[in-house]
């Protein structure tokens, strides 16, 4: 019979990352199911019902939680390859001494640098995080790797953490190499082994959209993506968790979707759609008409999308009474605006989707659920605008790419209970 071995995990976890390390070190085979940490599945709460957190290994229907106490299920159930403890009891006790180390210095002492702002406070913060690598600096001495000629438990605890250098440099002004010299060499020796360099995140991949399943920006970057056929890396994030990624990318808002090209990052959508039209020009189809006046007729619609529409969509969703009315009457008059501006056209963008049609379909998709969630309808006053967003979503990308409106419809009846609006 064969073995089944199930993975509860979020791409960003450092801990997470720990185990995937140790499964491939192993070679283990194992099904990957990642989670939304701000709805997390039945599983996981069932699994690991006590923290209710990910990692969670699942091994023939058995739960094993905690990232280093699933290092060590590993290493004793599948004890003929690539052993990460040595078998002597003093060895092995040094290696869950600093292993532990590593759970309770760096995760906090990285998370406190992340959160702090410039000036005293963000000093101290660095200077804490500097020290413990010292530490460890001073623990793994001479030796290739923590675990000596090969990758242990303290190796595969830490390495993950290599992935917030970068992110915690250009926050706070400092350079790794300069101040840890020895951590940064043996970092680039993990890096050199298969399991860690193709399980860690790599920020520098071609293309990669941090993102919100639910969120309308974040759904027009993936049409324009899917329209260009741009392949491209989805990081989607937990808002209530934001990634070290996230928050160095976009340090202004800390918001999604965040693009990031070769490195580097672009923010705010309306931004990004205009970058994708610009460096995949010859992919098509264009998003932006060549003429200088339609062009900025376009970003003139856009920005009203992103005011009007957003603005009293946020109303419809997030009021009662008198206020989620005036909200209704507001996005009415919207529509009709946006309808005399459609005109007998297929799409704004003429006879292809356009820069306004990718920008205003995401919010067209949360009209449907304001029928049954707040009574709100354009269909008899908008029949154009109707049949603009019927034909939109008849299109690939566009399918593709926009949430189920139930299921965005829960994921906002969880927010508001959050709130204890519900």
């Amino acid at each position: 019979m064969a073995e089944e071995v199930i993975l509860l995990d979020f791409w960003a976890s450092p801990f997470g990352i720990r185990v995937r390390i140790a499964l491939a070190e192993k070679g283990i085979k194992y099904e990957y199911k990642e989670e939304d940490l701000s709805n997390k599945s039945e599983l996981l709460l069932k699994a690991n019902p006590v923290n209710k957190k990910i990692p969670v290994l699942i091994h023939n229907g058995k739960a094993v939680c905690e990232s280093t106490i699933i290092l060590e299920y590993i290493d004793e159930v599948w004890k003929d390859k690539s052993p990460l403890l040595p078998c002597d009891p003093y060895e092995r006790a040094h290696a869950r001494f600093w292993a532990n180390y590593v759970d309770q210095k760096i995760y906090s002492s990285g998370r406190k640098l992340f959160m702090t702002n410039k000036g005293e406070e963000q000093e101290t913060a660095k200077k804490d995080w500097l020290e413990c690598f010292k530490v460890l600096e001073g623990e793994l001495g001479d030796k290739p790797y923590f675990g000596g000629q090969s990758l242990g438990l303290v190796d595969v605890g830490l390495i993950p953490f290599y992935i917030w250098f970068y992110t915690l440099e250009t926050v706070a002004n400092f350079s790794m190499e300069a101040e840890c010299p020895k951590i940064v060499g043996w970092a680039k020796r993990c890096m050199d082994n298969d399991s860690v360099s193709k399980t860690l995140p790599d920020h520098y991949k071609n293309v990669i959209l941090l993102d919100y399943w639910p969120s309308p920006f974040g759904t027009r970057v993936r049409i324009a993506l899917e329209e260009k056929g741009i392949r491209y890396d989805h990081k989607n994030e937990d808002l209530s968790n934001k990634s070290p990624l996230l928050m160095s990318m976009n340090p202004i808002h800390q918001k999604i979707p965040v693009l990031i090209h070769n490195g580097k990052p672009i923010c705010e959508s309306s931004i990004i759609l205009e970058y994708i039209d610009e460096v995949w020009q010859k992919k098509t189809p264009l998003l932006f008409p060549s003429d200088p006046h339609h062009r900025a007729k376009a970003r003139f619609l856009v920005d009203f999308i992103d005011k009007k529409v957003h603005g009293s969509s946020r109303k419809v969703w997030l009021s009662k009474g008198e206020d989620q009315e005036n909200g209704k009457n507001e996005l009415m008059q919207w529509s009709k605006f946006l309808e005399g501006e459609l005109g007998d056209k297929s799409y704004f963008g003429g006879d292809t989707l356009g820069f306004v049609d990718i920008a205003l379909i995401p919010f067209y998709n949360w009209f449907i659920i304001f029928k049954s969630f707040a009574n709100f309808s354009i269909e008899a006053e908008c029949p154009k605008l109707v049949k603009w967003g019927k034909r939109s979503m008849k299109i690939e990308s566009v399918s593709k790419s926009l949430p189920d409106p139930k299921q965005i419809h829960e994921a906002h009846l969880d927010y508001m209970k959050s709130l204890g609006l519900l």
